[in-house]
């Protein structure tokens, strides 16, 4: 007796999928998440950004929550997505803010208090510099003084500090006296 073959094609086996890639960081982009609790030397080097951006804050290398309360508020900022952690839409958008060129300051002119809401953009330029107790620049401290509707003598002293950190706790940004960038935008 003969055997017969069938002729029925036999189904070949599927192919396994291809594995994508892992990505590899792109140049000139951040690729890296901090978040309370981090140290180490990426986290001064945040910190200091965050410094030369003009918040107020200690480059300790700790990721701790004054650190995580600047970001916050850096974030709000630039309508980012308020979580206090910088991950790379935070850390792109703080590289473009610093590497944007300074305006230089135009003369002084007599402003009125803002009244409102800030949109992050200051109607008088920020000094470039923080402003804090002790500070001796009586012009700029005067301004700050009138717009929070106090005594206006130039002095940065225990009431101006006072008067400064209530303002900050009104608006929801970092609370320690000092008015950095966020502080003088929402001022002015």
């Amino acid at each position: 007796m003969e055997k017969s073959i069938s002729n029925q094609a036999i189904p070949a086996p599927s192919p396994k999928p291809t594995p994508k890639p892992t990505p590899k960081p792109t140049p000139g982009k951040n690729n890296i998440i901090l978040k309370n609790g981090d140290t180490g030397e990426r986290v001064r080097d945040l910190q200091n950004k965050l410094k030369r951006a003009g918040y107020s804050l200690v480059a300790d290398g700790v990721y701790g929550p004054n650190t995580e309360n600047v970001v916050r508020a850096f974030q709000r900022k630039y309508n980012l997505s308020v979580d206090g952690i910088a991950g790379p839409n935070t850390l792109n958008k703080l590289d473009a803010v610093l590497k944007q060129p300074s305006k230089p300051a135009k003369p002084s002119q007599p402003t009125k208090p803002k009244s409102g809401s800030s949109n992050g953009s200051a109607v008088v330029p920020y000094p470039g510099y923080v402003i804090k107790r002790g500070s001796t620049d009586s012009s700029n401290v005067s301004r700050i003084q009138r717009a929070l509707n106090i005594s206006a003598d130039g002095n940065f002293g225990p009431q101006t500090e006072s008067t400064v950190k209530a303002y900050q706790k009104r608006k929801g940004l970092v609370v320690d006296g000092i008015v950095g960038q966020a502080t003088w935008n929402t001022l002015f």
